[in-house]
């Protein structure tokens, strides 16, 4: 008889941590799966796999929290899971206050929650409480997964947990089809693409900054993602009449990146950077922010800007369209370090975490 997991996750939607559980759950073909997600959505990820149970506790505010965990202790009850394993904040936090005696509990960090610093007042205070109730109520006895090094450390410390281990994300197959030389030589409109969710951390107006400093060169950005900031974003490109398209989420980013001529990410905050990833594998030059996880990611082999510097991307991208062809060894090396984040690599490792 397989060994039930009863997956625990905040959201079911396009996210990157989303995406991991959907893409890996198939796959892993020597355990029973159950997912639960917490925040309803129209649209779930993965839904049409009938030996896959999925179930939604429509979470919608903290004043569920009483009712959430008292559900999820009568699926524990029903399911009789020999795993459960949590990613993201308020999955792992209910199932910390659920009856687990004697299962093995998997808490995933996906991000660096506690060092985004939002700019209103409200919600940095309310980060600052949930950084105490993560560290007040975590345990010993859970096996914590980081995305990255980077992460890890700064997770580790937030939350004072005492025993870590790192598990990268991974890339799928089909980002890893040769890439067609860029059409684009130095001359010419350069199409740049940018994949992330519209919110503070992924800090994309950074890039509409820059692209006011840019309007000599024909420059066009597609931005894929969706999220709170979308209106903000919108109502600054149709001011100063930005060269940018805001595409919303989709499904077929590898073939997106195929067609453009430069990937940029000015995020100032990310645990793992699935999409910077992404593009290695698809051999896209990449003109990415100097923060510590993606030149963890990168192992240093990108193009760099100074974080939240207006000027120096600004620069970065002026230099890459005068002379596209000082990015190609960068190309090659990120290519090659890409080979690591490959999903038979994740699946390997996962199935050994799960079976220990």
């Amino acid at each position: 008889m397989k060994q039930k997991i009863l997956h625990i996750i905040d959201s079911f939607s396009t996210g990157g941590a989303e995406v991991l559980l959907a893409g890996v759950i198939p796959e892993l073909v020597d355990f029973e799966h159950v997912i639960v997600y917490l925040t309803p959505t129209k649209t779930p990820i993965l839904s049409s796999d009938p030996t896959i149970k999925i179930v939604c506790l429509n979470f919608r505010s903290i004043t569920d929290a009483t009712r959430i965990i008292k559900d999820l202790n009568t699926i524990i009850e029903q399911e009789k899971p020999g795993i459960i394993h949590t990613h993201l904040y308020f999955s792992s936090l209910f199932i910390r206050f659920a009856r687990t005696n004697k299962i093995n509990i998997i808490q995933t960090y996906h991000n660096e929650y506690y060092r985004i610093r939002y700019p209103q007042f409200s919600a940095r205070i309310k980060k600052i409480g949930l950084k105490l109730l993560d560290r007040f109520t975590m345990k010993n006895a859970y096996t914590v997964i980081h995305v990255s090094k980077a992460q890890q450390l700064v997770n580790d410390h937030d939350v004072r947990i005492k025993s870590s281990a790192v598990l990268y994300n991974y890339v799928e197959d089909q980002f890893y089809q040769t890439r067609k030389t860029s059409s684009f030589k130095g001359t010419g409109k350069l199409k740049i693409i940018c994949v992330g969710n519209l919110k503070t951390e992924k800090n994309h107006i950074l890039l509409l900054h820059a692209l006011r400093q840019l309007m000599h060169l024909p420059i066009h950005v597609t931005i894929c993602g969706e999220g709170n900031d979308y209106i903000m974003l919108q109502k600054y490109i149709n001011r100063y009449d930005l060269p940018v398209t805001l595409m919303g989420s989709q499904k077929n980013i590898h073939e997106l990146l195929g067609q453009h001529d430069l990937f940029v990410s000015c995020s100032i905050i990310e645990g793992f950077g699935i999409s910077i990833a992404e593009a290695m594998a698809s051999e896209i030059p990449l003109i990415i922010s100097d923060i510590s996880t993606f030149k963890e990611v990168t192992q240093n082999k990108a193009v760099f800007f100074e974080s939240r510097n207006v000027a120096s991307l600004a620069e970065k991208i002026e230099q890459f369209y005068l002379s596209p062809q000082s990015a190609a060894a960068s190309v090659l090396a990120c290519k090659e370090i890409a080979e690591q984040y490959k999903k038979s690599f994740y699946l390997d490792r996962l199935n050994t975490l799960y079976k220990k």
